[in-house]
């Protein structure tokens, strides 16, 4: 690791406060940006990242979740060159610039459908992660195609589980997050827009995000596990 990786990582911390992501109740995905954040910061509470700890948020963009975590934990930021937040630039192979076992836990939020090989990613996560660090991740099980820059991957709870495992974890916590029927309403609302007008976006929107959300209350967390939008885990290293 770059010898300025730790004490850049402070400064980021004093100097640029994490963002909380919002979205008005008019936006396409406002009950998604509502639900994911409330599901996440729960499973982050069984990271058991000890007081004074290292975490690790690989491919942070404007760091929503660092919020989750004590003010005296090493939160170190990373992402692809060009973001001023990450304090550790990416590699262009997609590994990292760090040493074996030097963080307690991994937060990966939203990444894995954008990397060009979740294997390698996920083993660069097993590698930086001491013995029993635990990873926080979550990534699309259904949703539309959205490059940021690029956009290749779409999992199972089955696939997901497995490329994990694969990687040397053992998955403790996996949830879905917004169920079947609620993204059933999400894709009805995304096939619609295209057809309306502009200025009747937002209130169709509106009407479909309030029954998204009234929709999921309804679903099951049994079913939520076996098909939803976004799929979120907790996995020990192995």
């Amino acid at each position: 690791m770059n010898p300025s990786a730790e004490p850049e990582s402070s400064r980021f911390q004093a100097e640029r406060p994490p963002e909380v992501r919002r979205a008005p109740p008019w936006h396409r995905l406002s009950y998604i940006v509502r639900a994911l954040p409330a599901a996440l910061e729960n499973l982050a509470a069984d990271l058991a990242v000890p007081p004074t700890g290292r975490v690790l948020d690989y491919g942070c963009a404007d760091v929503p979740y660092r919020r989750f975590f004590a003010a005296d934990i090493d939160y170190v930021t990373a992402d692809l060159r060009g973001n001023a937040r990450a304090a550790i630039e990416i590699n262009a192979d997609g590994s990292l610039p760090c040493e074996d076992e030097s963080f307690d836990a991994v937060v990966s939020t939203q990444v894995l459908e954008h990397v060009g090989d979740p294997g390698l990613y996920l083993s660069e996560c097993h590698r930086v992660l001491r013995p029993g660090g635990r990873l926080l991740l979550s990534t699309h099980g259904m949703m539309l195609y959205h490059p940021d820059p690029v956009d290749y991957w779409r999992w199972t709870c089955a696939g997901l589980r497995r490329i994990v495992q694969d990687a040397g974890f053992d998955v403790v916590r996996f949830e879905g997050i917004m169920g079947l029927t609620a993204t059933g309403v999400q894709f009805t609302q995304d096939a619609l827009l295209g057809h309306l007008p502009k200025m009747l976006r937002p209130a169709l929107c509106l009407v479909m995000q309030a029954l998204a959300s009234l929709a999921d209350r309804f679903e099951s967390r049994e079913s939520r596990e076996l098909n939803a939008l976004v799929f979120a885990l907790v996995a020990t290293r192995r």
